[in-house]
């Protein structure tokens, strides 16, 4: 089997994907991904652990920043361990993150920009197959490139998949592909999202455990959200005492929120304090969300980067990137946007960071996250502005509380079956 993925990969699939990207050399996006890839071969930290003598302890494999931060709490111990790290990613989107880390572990880091368009055999840094010194890759669920199969079926070895799921296809009623049925037969270990991707795992006769590494990072930023807070929230002190001036069931959050949640908000008593963080902060969406709740006769205090004073209001829009997570655990009800658009957002922040009772639209269907706050009695799909005013009532008195605080000590052992650091 691996002869014949070879034969195709090196002298089928390359040869056309060159082929093409030389034919649409002329593409915006073709021309911007070729700049990106390129970067790979100037800096110094995108260089092999192989021109120094030196092997990796461990890879690991990503798209983009919501598949880094699933593992980032694996990458951030095995380096306090001493380990000696190589990370392979495929979006820009996380490209920030990565040279942050990378010049704070200096030593121990190397990075590739996994080359795509710029791939050709036998050269580093333009080959994952040649850059790679670790036995051990650890891919998150999305990129099954043909390339990193083939590294995993040499014998010595060891692929390991975690944050895997079968509920795109669950939503669809249709089966796992051959391809990804492939990837998962030749790894080692494997880290299921969560209970129903376990159970259809097993199905397919191949074992496992489930866990969202995630619940990990997430309590880790809750913990140092005071620190945050002092440098980048400077009125946050006046603003915890206005929420908390708030009884439970008169104040609620509304992240990651978009215009099209506002419609849920036409029942909610004037004096119930609302406070709206949006997924985006562009001048176009933020006007949205005025003339939103200028409809709603809602009077709003923005709060944004240049707020020096507090002032108290029952509706607040956070024009501030980056504390959303840390905002959750100052409210007990916690409704995550999206579920009106495309699909929800992150429901693991709310529920790791200490929201109670979470809220959603009904675009849930592609989340795993999801899954896991319903198993645990904290998650309620609302379709309605009635629907939205008796959730906000019901203070979740058959909530399984303490389900999450067990997840989180599951983390060690789980970081031992997949890391070993």
């Amino acid at each position: 089997m691996r002869g014949i993925l070879f034969f195709l990969f090196w002298f089928i699939y390359l040869p056309l994907l060159r082929l093409l990207s030389l034919l649409l050399f002329w593409n915006s996006k073709i021309i911007e991904r070729n700049r990106f890839e390129k970067k790979n071969k100037f800096e110094a930290r995108a260089q092999s652990f192989r021109d120094y003598g030196i092997e990796a302890d461990m890879c690991f494999e990503f798209s983009s920043e919501g598949e880094y931060q699933q593992v980032a709490p694996l990458i951030e111990d095995c380096l306090r361990a001493g380990q000696n790290i190589e990370l392979v990613f495929f979006s820009p989107s996380v490209e920030k993150a990565i040279m942050k880390l990378a010049w704070d572990y200096r030593n121990q880091v190397r990075y590739l920009r996994y080359p795509v368009l710029r791939l050709f055999p036998f050269i580093e840094r333009r080959s994952f197959t040649h850059w790679v010194t670790a036995k051990t890759l650890i891919m998150v669920r999305y990129d099954l490139f043909p390339e990193f199969l083939l590294w995993g079926m040499k014998k010595d070895h060891n692929l390991r998949m975690v944050w895997m799921s079968f509920k795109k296809e669950r939503s669809k009623g249709k089966f796992p592909s051959f391809w990804k049925k492939l990837f998962l037969k030749n790894a080692s270990a494997i880290v299921y999202a969560g209970e129903p991707d376990l159970k259809q795992g097993r199905e397919l006769g191949l074992d496992g455990k489930a866990f969202d590494f995630r619940i990990e990072q997430i309590r880790r930023r809750t913990e140092l959200r005071e620190e945050k807070f002092k440098k980048v929230f400077p009125v946050y002190p006046d603003f915890r005492a206005h929420v908390d001036s708030f009884g439970t069931g008169q104040k609620i959050i509304l992240g990651n929120a978009w215009p099209s949640d506002l419609f849920l908000l036409r029942d909610i008593p004037q004096d119930t304090l609302v406070v709206i963080v949006p997924h985006q902060l562009s001048d176009e969406m933020l006007s949205l969300f005025w003339e939103g709740l200028d409809g709603l006769a809602r009077e709003v205090l923005e709060i944004n980067d240049f707020t020096t004073s507090f002032k108290p209001s029952n509706t607040i829009l956070i024009n501030k990137k980056g504390i959303l997570c840390e905002l959750y655990a100052d409210f007990p009800h916690a409704y995550v946007g999206g579920g009106f658009e495309g699909s929800i957002h992150s429901v693991l922040e709310p529920l790791v960071s200490g929201s109670l009772n979470l809220s959603c639209g009904p675009f849930h269907h592609r989340s795993t996250e999801y899954d896991i706050a319903h198993d645990a009695g904290r998650m309620s799909e609302v379709n309605t502005p009635e629907q939205f005013l008796a959730w906000l009532n019901d203070h979740g008195k058959n909530a399984e509380h303490d389900r999450i605080n067990r997840l989180v000590k599951d983390y060690e052992s789980l970081r031992e079956f997949v890391a070993s650091c």
